[in-house]
């Protein structure tokens, strides 16, 4: 960022007014969680063990005197295309409600934006077991986009949020999604956090359905 500021420096704040910077898979803020072979509505897999995402585990998980923890991911959190309960670690009591170790502006005038992950698959289940294999530690016990939001406000930066053209009454019973839960539980937390909040759809749509649910 530093050489881009450097190489535009004569265009920032006038002709350059906004940057939109990718974290992450499709750009996002989360972790790759699936690959070829995943199908709609699976949880996916956790697959992102290189040294650092090894040395992190394994830090959090000293630091709560659960070393070995820190070895591996669970071995028993299924396959991309299962369903939570088809899993032992993220079935309604299984071990996601325990062993989840957690750790715990710009220089000229213009918007930094940083795009967050859409995931509303499994929503409606305890584990919130799509969310958790992409990096997201949000639960029913634990709001894992309120610190999310506090980082980007405590550092000046926009929140975009996808998904938001989509309703809970377009997808399959069986699949437990929630569009809309999350859209209200991502609104929530940028207005606790009073963050700017930009949201785009996440998939080609060209209906006035789409567009309102969109605006709303």
């Amino acid at each position: 960022m530093r050489s881009f500021r450097k190489r535009f420096r004569d265009y920032l704040g006038r002709v350059i007014v906004e940057i939109q910077v990718g974290l992450g898979p499709c750009g996002e803020l989360r972790y790759p969680e699936s690959n070829g072979t995943w199908k709609f509505p699976g949880i996916g897999e956790f697959q992102c063990y290189d040294k650092y995402m090894r040395a992190s585990l394994e830090a959090a998980s000293e630091a709560i005197g659960k070393h070995d923890w820190g070895k591996a991911g669970p071995h028993d959190s299924g396959h991309y295309k299962q369903f939570p309960k088809e899993t032992g670690f993220f079935q309604r009591d299984g071990a996601w409600k325990y062993r989840t170790p957690s750790t715990d502006s710009s220089s000229w005038s213009g918007t930094w934006e940083l795009k967050d992950s859409w995931n509303p698959l499994a929503y409606r289940t305890r584990s919130h077991a799509a969310e958790l294999t992409a990096g997201y530690f949000n639960t029913r016990y634990q709001d894992g986009y309120l610190p999310i939001a506090q980082m980007f406000s405590k550092h000046g930066l926009v929140f975009i949020f996808t998904c938001m053209e989509m309703k809970d009454g377009e997808q399959p019973e069986y699949a437990n999604c929630s569009p809309e839960g999350l859209a209200r539980q991502v609104k929530m937390a940028t207005k606790t956090a009073q963050v700017e909040l930009a949201v785009e759809n996440v998939l080609e749509r060209y209906d006035a359905g789409g567009y309102a649910q969109a605006l709303e």
